[in-house]
């Protein structure tokens, strides 16, 4: 792509509700130039390749906030199999200070939060 290409891209919003929005401004401009169409045809095959742009930077950003947020919700949940795990090995222990041991660790890990 040319630098004048990416001079003219713009950050993608983040929520849905813009993006709903930018693509019904693209439709009504596209409906707006239909009539002209012979005229235009090449402009409009870049509106629409910018637009394309937009709406795979829009896709990228939500698959990385995705991601981000996977991330996060796998590290909490091995921290609560931690806990569990700690919770079972005291259930499994006969001897209260094992007992005892094993609850404290699972304290530790829920107080580190």
């Amino acid at each position: 792509m040319s630098g004048e290409r990416r001079k003219k891209r713009m950050t993608m919003p983040k929520k849905r509700e813009d993006l709903e929005r930018i693509v019904e401004e693209v439709e009504a401009t596209h409906a707006h130039e239909h009539g002209h169409e012979h005229h235009h045809h090449h402009g409009d095959v870049d509106e629409v390749l910018t637009v394309m742009e937009l709406l795979i930077d829009s896709l990228n950003a939500t698959v990385k906030n995705l991601e981000a947020r996977l991330n996060q919700q796998s590290m909490e949940l091995a921290r609560i199999y931690k806990v569990l795990a700690y919770i079972v090995q005291s259930l499994a222990h006969e001897n209260r200070h094992e007992k005892a041991k094993a609850l404290k660790e699972a304290i530790k890990i829920l107080e580190s939060t």
